[in-house]
């Protein structure tokens, strides 16, 4: 169900008010949109327009007669999918602006779209005639399978063969008033926003020469083609459920899911379908960031840096205001360091005795988990010692392949002393703010805060820069040995 949110979008980002062309001062100027709504108990109804999982409220017409309202004005509408909305937050109907602002709507408070009829809007005729479709095949298929289902329980099979093939029949004629309502009027709004509805056909995997079948054909045609039924050159999309749907499912339930390098090359495809410096390529482009950039997953800070740098730093997006490039080149200078691959800055800090300075990059084992943390921090007290049962766990068994590299962050030298005495920790164990760099603001601690986890691997470079629980560390480092094995399989 649509959220319904009551506020009302003026001259803002995703809601421009339109140009008004020569041809159309030379007809009719602005909008007028009457409604009919017979039996109607509101004295107030709005105009809302659909944009990413929401209503936002656009207009409000107050009752002139008789169940009759009128929206009109000498600005246009974004073109899009409206609704009609009564005083108690109910939907009367759905319809189409799409370069026709001036037509009548008949309805009433049924919702039943046979008692429904539209006037000097032929695109709005067409989108009631596929609501009243939709309904009648709606009706006929729960009927169908109200029978289906009775037949299944007597055991008479060639009744349920009959059933079957009946709802076959009532999905292949839909498909086929969709296909014919799309092929006549390819241009209209609707019938866009019904292509994109359909999903892409994906071919079957190609033979190789060797008589083997690519296995990774569809999946790269799934995501090469996702977007082939829906124009992302047409920024009207913006303001149709159909974009917010695909969006998430792409973005959310594959992209999110790639490694870091598919992840950035299909955002750039993605991205590429748009035309520059459009509503739709800004569009697109302020969605992607953010969702990269506040993920926790491993990898995705790394996305988030090659859009920063690529669109909004390069000059790529002239959109992009002051304050977003600036927050955005913080973001950078501080995350593209840290970035998984990337070589770990090496710390030398003294130990408790404050005579030994330790290396980061000096111990023996094959990876470094490097422990930033504040005895004073309740989490961290409560992580550390959770880490503490796995090093000595692992330590007794012989099977620990790493060193925990534990920087105490305290200004109070003798509380972190203390603290690493009483508790024993065998790691090796630095701390203060003396040291070869300032590892606060080189490892960004400023902002992550204690207790944050890195993991270098044997040339230490960083291969974990998000904080996992420490039981999953050993989890970690073998899903990290079992892909290196994969990937040197396929060099």
């Amino acid at each position: 169900m649509k959220k319904f949110v009551f506020i009302l979008l003026i001259l803002s980002t995703f809601f421009p008010i339109q140009e008004i062309s020569a041809q159309q001062k030379n007809e009719k100027m602005g909008h007028r949109l009457v409604f009919h709504i017979k039996d109607s108990p509101d004295q107030m109804v709005y105009l809302t327009v659909h944009h990413r999982d929401k209503l936002y409220l656009r207009d409000s017409a107050r009752m002139r007669e008789s169940g009759v309202f009128v929206f009109e004005g000498e600005n246009l509408y974004e073109d899009g999918l409206y609704s009609v909305i009564s005083q108690k937050r109910r939907s009367y109907l759905n319809f189409i602006i799409d370069k026709d602002y001036h037509f009548e709507y008949f309805l009433d408070t049924t919702n039943n779209v046979f008692h429904f009829s539209v006037k000097d809007s032929p695109e709005n005729s067409e989108m009631l005639a596929f609501q009243q479709k939709t309904q009648t095949a709606q009706q006929e298929m729960q009927e169908v399978i109200r029978k289906r289902k009775e037949f299944e329980n007597a055991k008479n099979q060639d009744s349920v063969n009959f059933y079957k093939a009946r709802q076959l029949t009532i999905n292949g004629e839909m498909e086929q008033f969709i296909n014919d309502l799309i092929a006549r009027n390819p241009e209209y709004l609707f019938s866009k926003m019904q292509k994109a509805f359909q999903p892409i056909e994906i071919p079957d995997p190609p033979v190789k020469a060797d008589g083997s079948i690519d296995s990774n054909f569809q999946h790269t045609y799934y995501l090469t083609h996702y977007w082939d039924n829906l124009d992302l050159t047409d920024s009207r999309f913006i303001y149709l459920p159909v974009l917010e749907n695909m969006y998430q499912d792409y973005v959310k339930k594959v992209l999110f899911y790639l490694h870091t390098d598919s992840a950035i090359k299909y955002a750039d495809l993605l991205l590429s379908k748009t035309e520059p410096d459009t509503l739709m390529f800004k569009y697109i482009l302020n969605r992607l960031a953010p969702d990269f950039g506040n993920s926790k997953a491993l990898g995705h800070d790394a996305v988030f840096v090659h859009i920063a740098k690529k669109y909004y730093l390069s000059g790529e997006y002239p959109g992009g205001n002051e304050e977003t490039v600036s927050i955005f080149q913080k973001r950078v200078k501080r995350w593209e360091p840290l970035l998984v691959g990337k070589p770990a800055p090496e710390l030398i800090i003294p130990d408790t005795t404050e005579e030994r300075w330790i290396s980061s990059h000096s111990p023996k084992e094959k990876y470094v988990v490097l422990w930033f943390f504040d005895p004073d921090c309740h989490t961290c007290k409560r992580e550390s010692a959770k880490l503490k049962v796995l090093y000595d766990s692992l330590s007794t068994a012989g099977s620990r392949n790493f060193e925990v590299y534990a920087i105490g962050n305290d200004s109070d030298l003798d509380r972190w002393r203390k603290y690493v005495r009483e508790n024993k920790f065998n790691w090796i164990n630095v701390g203060g703010h003396t040291a070869n760099i300032n590892y606060l603001d080189v490892y960004n601690i400023i902002e992550t805060g204690n207790p944050t986890l890195f993991i270098l691997d044997e040339n230490r470079n960083i291969i974990l820069n998000k904080r996992i629980n420490v039981d999953d560390i050993p989890q970690f480092l073998e899903q990290h040995e079992n892909i290196k094995l994969q990937l040197g399989k396929k060099r």
